[in-house]
């Protein structure tokens, strides 16, 4: 195969493993493409010189442009899996899990189900609602009761009793009004944006600020976020961590998120036979 070829041909890849990415609620960003990462075939390592640090102005302004990417997104597409608890103690969980979203010409709507069978009864449903130029709307209903609504800092709250908070399934931390990019680097062999959001006003077991390294190409997929306490110690960190080749495309099938304050850790995985639309 001529090089040209060959190099067409890993393009092609390439796009097509962000295909499951494109459709997940965040996150699923986290949880889509909160999460991109290519197929291992065709990431590669690049050593390069340090970027100059950016000027202020400049990395607010970049900043926005990255957030505002992110957000613009219109997946939509169901499916289901697994949400895989283990706690400090070694003691494991293993819940059903369906998601479902859609979107509208000014923003998306994702949904959240759960249904844990060793206890009965016990079922969270939780909507993201995300509307352009507009705080993002969080209704949690648990045990069949009437869903109550969050937002901002009432969101950092365990889903369904895991290491996932309710803010982290909405991305909360992009509508944090202080944001800017610190630097560019290589990530997991992926050309990063890394971008710094503050919150100025973190709940005491909420957080203060979140790093994310995210793939400079669209659709931005994030590659790995460090989030830090109300004391600004490191607090939790997030990755997706198994691929798998379905049909011929690379697409994420795990993951994780650790609770470095209790080592206890929770993973998501994607039952990538479920048909997500594209």
């Amino acid at each position: 195969m001529s090089d040209a070829l060959q190099e067409q041909s890993e393009k092609a890849k390439t796009r097509q493993s962000r295909s499951l990415a494109r459709v997940l609620p965040a996150l699923l960003i986290v949880i889509r493409a909160l999460f991109s990462m290519g197929s291992p075939e065709t990431a590669w390592a690049q050593k390069t010189e340090p970027a100059p640090a950016l000027d202020p102005v400049q990395a607010q302004q970049e900043a926005r442009a990255l957030v505002a990417g992110m957000l613009s997104q219109r997946p939509a597409g169901t499916n289901t899996g697994w949400l895989k608890i283990r706690k400090a103690n070694s003691e494991q969980r293993q819940i059903p899990m369906r998601f479902e979203i859609w979107s509208t010409a000014n923003g998306s709507t994702s949904v959240y189900e759960v249904k844990d069978p060793s206890l009965p009864g016990r079922e969270t449903r939780l909507m993201v609602m995300r509307t352009d130029g507009q705080p993002t709307k969080y209704l949690l209903s648990q045990n069949n009761q009437p869903a109550q609504t969050l937002m901002g800092n009432e969101t950092m709250v365990p889903f369904a009793g895991s290491d996932f908070y309710i803010a982290d399934l909405g991305l909360e931390f992009l509508q944090w009004p202080q944001q800017r990019l610190i630097k560019k680097e290589m990530r997991k062999s992926r050309f990063c944006e890394v971008l710094e959001s503050t919150n100025p006003h973190p709940a005491t077991e909420g957080y203060s600020r979140v790093i994310c390294w995210v793939e400079q190409e669209a659709p931005h997929g994030i590659v790995h976020a460090d989030a830090y306490d109300a004391k600004g110690k490191l607090f939790k960190r997030f990755d997706p961590t198994e691929f798998e080749k379905v049909q011929g495309q690379y697409q994420l099938q795990e993951m994780e998120i650790r609770n470095l304050k209790v080592d206890s850790k929770t993973r998501i995985e994607f039952d990538l036979g479920g048909g997500l639309s594209k």
